[in-house]
């Protein structure tokens, strides 16, 4: 198996004339937790989402686990990520519970046409118990706090036992009040799953708090990196 968890190489993304993404050359080692800082607009997101499979690239590539993402791998290397989006898109006319939210970061390993087994809808159970959420199980997620939903798509991108956990800015439907507190959710997934870990975010006081390195990103372009002790420091002397 391969030492990286994730890897860009000369990664270069387009959107139309726009590029987006501008050979992206970039390793995330199996265990760590690093986080992508950069202001809106980095292209933060759009590497994540190639990991995914979401988004094309035009040249370079992206590997997950020494693994090519490409149409013949995606359905098995999906089944190694947990995702926990930005905003979770779902149908208003279809209200969704949290447990049904949590179900549908299980569907990648069950199957087209096929239906949860009890197993499934146990792991679903089980990943809500660990975020301590499982009384909010029939709650409707739309009502829920922006605290309880961020707990609910960690429960989702848990129950399926990724390897590795990908988190798009976590901290932007919360209250500061909940953001110690999900500093140590993540640690507490990331630790206890063994995962490797990146969490995008334009929080740099959270992400200094909370991964092992971080990855400096402007204009679709990784500037450098810097040690989660030494962001602040960094960005003090004037880079933003």
């Amino acid at each position: 198996m391969s030492q990286y968890a994730c890897e860009w190489r000369n990664v270069t993304v387009r959107f139309g004339k726009r590029t987006v993404l501008h050979t992206v050359t970039l390793g995330v080692r199996c265990g760590e937790l690093v986080g992508l800082f950069g202001h809106n607009g980095a292209g933060k997101s759009t590497l994540l989402r190639t990991l995914l499979g979401l988004i094309p690239v035009q040249n370079g590539q992206v590997l997950v686990e020494g693994t090519p993402v490409g149409a013949r791998q995606m359905s098995q290397i999906r089944r190694r990520i947990g995702y926990v989006p930005q905003v979770l898109n779902t149908d208003p006319r279809v209200p969704l519970t949290a447990l049904d939210v949590v179900m549908t970061g299980l569907y990648a390993g069950i199957g087209i046409g096929r239906f949860p087994s009890r197993q499934n809808r146990e792991s679903a159970q089980d990943a809500l118990r660990k975020m301590q959420v499982l009384h909010l199980a029939r709650q409707p997620f739309g009502v829920l706090s922006g605290g309880e939903q961020q707990r609910v798509l960690l429960a989702r991108a848990i129950a399926s036992a990724p390897r590795l956990l990908l988190m798009d800015e976590p901290t932007s439907s919360v209250d500061w009040q909940f953001v110690h507190e999900l500093i140590w959710l993540i640690r507490q997934v990331h630790e206890s799953g063994s995962l490797s870990t990146i969490v995008v975010s334009h929080d740099a006081p959270f992400l200094a708090r909370l991964c092992d390195r971080v990855v400096l990103m402007e204009s679709g372009r990784v500037l450098g990196e810097v040690s989660a002790e030494g962001l602040l420091d960094y960005l003090g002397r004037g880079w933003v």
